[in-house]
């Protein structure tokens, strides 16, 4: 049995359910934001849970990039120390995480739709290096000690990221507002917004601009496509088009941000892995029992009291 979500329902349990088999315990990765508001106490009743139940945490690459873009932030009024802030959030990890840093979100797609072969090294995450460089922001005094690790090359990733995503999004600055579920015209826009996005981040930019949707083979553009209609890629599609749908209709811009958290969808492709967040978007909606597989932090940590 993988692990399944049971999803607390008005009118019905007020707790969120989480079957899994004891003999496997699932593998459990947080959202960054999870890793910075996590308390001491918290840490200490997940470790609680860890002896209880036998839950594996997992960090992944996306934690650690976002976690040390940050890392040399300059001090402003909301936070007067960042490389703190941010070197207890590798701490956090040392103290629950086993070594094995889960892989890229690109890296699961891609091996998902059989195109790893597109994958340009450049692009594959040398995981020995991102657990020794967590050992040594952990470990670090101050913002020199982590010169080595590079935090501007992950802060001009993740703003090189985000003006791609708001390249991206202004696909659909000409879509009128509202969205209804009968705008057959602006929601074929929405299907059409996806793919690019979709295809510039899960094939261009991995593949180091080395492949496209359009130079792919017939049965390599399908499988594509359909690994968006179920599991994982139906979990990724549906939260990432509800989203930027209520946004519109919101007229709320999009973080960037986001996106790394919405990609992170990807890895439940593992049906014995359970992601934890804080955002309630990601469980606003159940797809399929077999693939709700996404706790809300305040659950999770509520549970190991």
């Amino acid at each position: 049995m993988s692990v399944t979500i049971i999803p607390a329902r008005e009118g019905q349990s007020p707790n969120w359910v989480t079957q899994f088999n004891r003999e496997n315990p699932p593998d459990v990765f947080f959202d960054t934001n999870v890793w910075i508001c996590m308390s001491s106490n918290d840490v200490a009743g997940l470790q609680s849970l860890e002896k209880r139940f036998g839950f594996r945490y997992r960090y992944t690459v996306t934690n650690f990039a976002e976690l040390a873009s940050h890392l040399a932030d300059v001090p402003s009024a909301t936070c007067a120390n960042p490389f703190v802030k941010y070197r207890t959030c590798f701490q956090k990890i040392i103290d629950l995480c086993i070594a094995e840093i889960l892989p890229s979100p690109e890296m699961e797609f891609l091996e998902m739709t059989g195109l790893s072969h597109y994958l340009d090294p450049v692009w594959i995450p040398n995981t020995a290096r991102i657990m020794r460089a967590t050992e040594i922001v952990a470990n670090a005094p101050n913002v020199a000690g982590v010169a080595e690790i590079k935090p501007e090359h992950y802060r001009l990733l993740r703003e090189t990221d985000g003006a791609s995503f708001r390249k991206v999004m202004k696909l659909l600055d000409d879509i009128k507002r509202p969205i209804r579920g009968r705008d057959n015209e602006k929601l074929n826009r929405l299907i059409v917004w996806f793919m690019e996005l979709a295809n510039f981040f899960l094939l261009v930019r991995p593949s180091n601009k080395g492949t496209h949707y359009d130079r792919l083979t017939a049965d390599e553009r399908s499988r594509f496509g359909m690994a968006f209609t179920k599991g994982a890629g139906k979990l990724f599609n549906v939260h990432c088009t509800a989203l930027v749908k209520k946004r519109i209709n919101s007229g709320k811009a999009i973080d960037p941000n986001d996106l790394y958290d919405m990609m992170q969808l990807l890895l439940l492709r593992n049906p014995n892995r359970i992601f934890v967040t804080e955002d309630r978007a990601f469980y606003d909606y159940q797809i399929e029992p077999g693939v709700q597989r996404v706790l809300p932090w305040t659950a999770f940590r509520f549970s190991s009291r």
